[in-house]
């Protein structure tokens, strides 16, 4: 994730639910700076975590079910599996 503050808004968006949260939602309940906020939140959808719509002024964000899903199997399957773990 790189960072304890987008982990905290992927979580704050996770447990949101499909809907979303908008910025300002998203802000108060994490209590996070906005410039700061818009950073994170420019990595998350860079990196495809997250999903941005426009609805007139108000910019929503949800999580990337599909593509959080796909990372959290690929550190499950890949990276966890006893074929990569080192027996030294």
């Amino acid at each position: 994730m790189g960072s304890e503050a987008r982990l905290k808004v992927l979580q704050c968006l996770v447990k949101a639910g499909p809907k979303g949260l908008s910025v300002g939602d998203i802000q108060a309940k994490t209590e996070i700076p906005g410039s700061t906020l818009a950073h994170h939140l420019k990595a998350l959808q860079t990196a495809s975590l997250i999903i941005q719509d426009k609805q007139g002024r108000t910019i929503f964000n949800r999580a990337n079910y599909l593509h959080l899903e796909a990372l959290a199997n690929y550190i499950l399957e890949e990276c966890c599996s006893e074929e990569s773990i080192d027996h030294d």
